[in-house]
């Protein structure tokens, strides 16, 4: 049931009245059901109405609103909230208004009628709107700064609450240019009292912002930085097996919980988004690459409770108001010790028990370096240094101890161990985070050990010369990826093929000699080591092979109807045997790649195309008596003769495949490939056939130049 809104003249009272703790309690539980102010609510609530500017540092789930909520309660006027973020703005104004309280918020993406009912609500004499929020840009405006002035002039206008006030300052982990901006309210509107309040701000980051907004003598107030309700732990990538499943047995292990998840890229948020979903597990992605209407369809999701776990980037859940958050993980490192705080602090802003969970990899670490000191070169050099910030996170996850004095300690506040109370994984699992640890700096020590060896063998490849040798896989229409398989011994073969220079004005020819000298020199440098062992095609392969060709095929006959006269079982034989004798020299790699090219080609081949492949396996279903010419022409031919008037032995035949040539019967046209001969056999063919024409062409000249005469005649 909504509330009415509080009518502007029953609050009028003396400021003494209106900061006393009774009428505030008053307020507190008439419309927000609280029974009292927790922390330093009461301390800045009461400063700022009487008129004294404050700056409030408080934890994440700490309750900043309610500083500035309250005091447009006590007082008549208006309290001008400056937000970084939209969502936030839109999120507390819902909020505020169930609670019958009137408040509004200016922004780009709302309608334009929207705004100007707005606007006239403040140019009218009462205004009914008691909370106002907007963005920093807009206060930038000169149109809105003389807009605030005329309120101003009115008597308003009582308080300006910036949120997020670390964003001003360079020293934090979330500076916003838009923010120093708003160091001009201060000589505008001289007499207003300004609120600061953040969550996370170091002492040197109070300081800048409590100068920049020209704050005097403002009332500091800061809250403990210590969540007690939050367990802090840290897994190591480096340790896991696979961190996706890890992270998914993680989730199972707590139940149907809220959770949030933090990754650096996109990318990696719609990956991990579809593993937990595969996995059973209630999640979307939320992230800027994707249009407003979904991520506002997944946000509204995820705040009813449609989905269970959101996986964003950073910037997801600044003042989104959702207490049941049990655990906030973290994918991958974050940039700093305050931006981890405030993300992990989104975690039981109900005060009930939850979880902080950080998967730390090397590999992480070093890509979130590269990026901080490439944004350090384009800072100013009197900006902060974002590596030095980044130590503390590694230390956080690289250093033993209590992990919660790490953070507290890094925000300037002192921490005895003995009040952790087992609430962090390093204090709860002393051996085994120890062990972890060690583990972790053997595991890096050996993997820069070998990244060293691979790169110095990468630059003796590139010294001695870069050749390779490309496969043409033109004629199977193909370069998927799945196409890809097991490769062999290539790095040691590559070295000694790559040894001596090739000079780029040799022909074709010296350059084939010189590859085939390199090939021999390989091989008879090698011979414990045989090629075919490495690349032999096993049984099982071709098992598995014909399996995977007879399921594709028995789909496509149920699918093509009417083609009861292939016999899939025959078929799929005769595919892969086609495959076998095409590729059995080239290896398994380049079989494997025609079975898979085979396979699309059976997904996308037509009723006749099929007919013409396999026709040699077809059984017509009203098959005529064979003749005893068509029985004589399809028993085995002892001796075939061929064009050139050369005659061949069966035997020879099936020796020399090179010179292979089917008896074919004239119901019957199978297609038979001949293998691919060895880059030796190649070459040395090549040069026979070169010699041959040569003598043929020269013998003939004379023969064939009389002939060519008399046609012409």
């Amino acid at each position: 049931m909504e509330k009415s809104p509080l009518p502007m003249q029953n609050v009028h009272r003396s400021d003494k009245n209106v900061a006393g703790k009774e009428a505030l309690v008053k307020l507190l539980r008439w419309h927000f059901g609280h029974a009292d102010f927790r922390g330093k609510q009461l301390e800045a609530i009461q400063a700022v109405v009487s008129g004294r500017d404050c700056f409030c540092l408080m934890p994440t789930g700490g309750g900043k609103s309610i500083c500035y909520q309250i005091p447009a309660l006590a007082k008549p006027g208006i309290v001008l909230v400056v937000s970084p973020l939209i969502a936030l703005m839109e999120n507390q104004v819902i909020a505020l208004k169930e609670k019958g309280i009137a408040a509004e918020y200016l922004s780009s993406t709302q309608p334009t009628h929207v705004k100007n009912k707005i606007h006239e609500d403040l140019d009218s004499g009462k205004p009914s709107v008691r909370l106002l929020y907007v963005t920093p840009e807009l206060i930038a405006t000169k149109g809105f700064m003389l807009k605030l002035r005329k309120l101003h002039s009115r008597g308003l206008l009582n308080l300006i609450a910036i949120d997020e006030a670390h964003c001003i300052s360079s020293w934090g982990h979330d500076f916003r240019p838009s923010y120093r901006q708003l160091s001009t309210l201060r000589d505008s509107l001289a007499d207003v009292p300004v609120l600061a309040l953040t969550a996370t701000a170091a002492p040197k980051v109070q300081k800048d912002v409590i100068d920049s907004l020209s704050l005097r003598n403002p009332l500091v107030l800061k809250s403990s930085f210590n969540r007690p309700n939050i367990f802090y732990e840290v897994r190591y990538k480096d340790l896991l097996d696979n961190a996706y499943t890890d992270l998914c047995k993680l989730l199972k292990s707590c139940g149907n919980i809220c959770a949030i998840i933090y990754c650096l890229e996109r990318t990696t948020c719609d990956d991990l988004s579809v593993h937990l979903s595969s996995s059973g597990i209630s999640s979307a992605a939320y992230h800027a690459g994707l249009n407003s209407n979904l991520r506002s369809t997944v946000l509204d999701d995820w705040l009813s409770s449609k989905k269970q776990v959101i996986v964003a980037t950073v910037a997801f859940g600044m003042g989104i108001d959702k207490k049941d958050v049990r655990m906030v993980c973290h994918f991958n490192i974050p940039k700093s010790m305050e931006s981890f705080y405030q993300e992990s602090g989104r975690a039981g802003r109900d005060q009930l028990p939850s979880r902080s969970v950080l998967y730390y990899g090397v590999d992480d670490r070093k890509k979130m370096e590269f990026i901080l000191r490439n944004s350090e070169k384009k800072n100013s050099p009197s900006s902060k240094t974002p590596i030095s910030d980044f130590q503390q996170i590694v230390t956080y996850c690289e250093g033993s101890g209590c992990r919660r004095r790490k953070i507290l300690e890094s925000f300037g506040e002192e921490f005895p161990v003995q009040k952790c109370k087992k609430t962090c994984d390093a204090c709860k699992h002393l051996n085994q985070v120890a062990h972890c640890l060690e583990e972790l700096m053997t595991t890096a020590s050996r993997r820069h050990n070998s990244s060293r060896i691979f790169i110095a063998s990468s630059n003796d490849k590139t010294n001695e010369g870069q050749y390779s040798e490309f496969w043409n896989r033109n004629e199977d229409g193909s370069n998927s990826d799945d196409e890809i398989s097991d490769s062999d011994d290539g790095a040691e073969a590559a070295k000694c093929l790559a040894g001596p220079k090739l000079s780029k004005k040799l022909g074709l020819e010296e350059k084939m000699v010189l590859l085939e000298r390199a090939e021999e020199k390989y091989y008879e440098s090698n011979k414990q080591v045989k090629k075919f062992e490495k690349n032999v095609i096993s049984e099982t392969l071709r098992e598995s092979s014909k399996k995977r060709l007879l399921d594709e095929l028995a789909r496509v006959l149920e699918l093509l109807a009417g083609l009861e006269e292939i016999d899939p079982q025959n078929a799929s034989e005769f595919l892969e045997n086609e495959c076998y004798r095409k590729y059995s020299k080239a290896g398994k790699s380049f079989y494997y790649s025609q079975i898979v090219s085979t396979v699309r080609w059976l997904g996308t081949a037509s009723r006749d195309e099929l007919m013409a492949r396999l026709s040699s396996v077809v059984t017509l279903a009203r098959e005529e008596e064979p003749s005893g010419e068509s029985l004589r022409s399809t028993e085995p031919a002892e001796n075939i003769e061929e064009e050139d008037g050369k005659i061949y032995t069966a035997e020879s035949w099936v020796e020399k495949p090179t010179q292979q040539k089917l008896v074919v019967s004239p119901s019957r046209s199978p297609i038979r490939l001949p293998p691919i001969p060895s880059f030796s056999e190649f070459v040395n063919r090549r040069k026979m056939k070169r010699s041959t024409s040569l003598d043929n062409s020269s013998e003939s000249f004379d023969d064939k130049k009389p002939a060519k005469i008399m046609k012409l005649q």
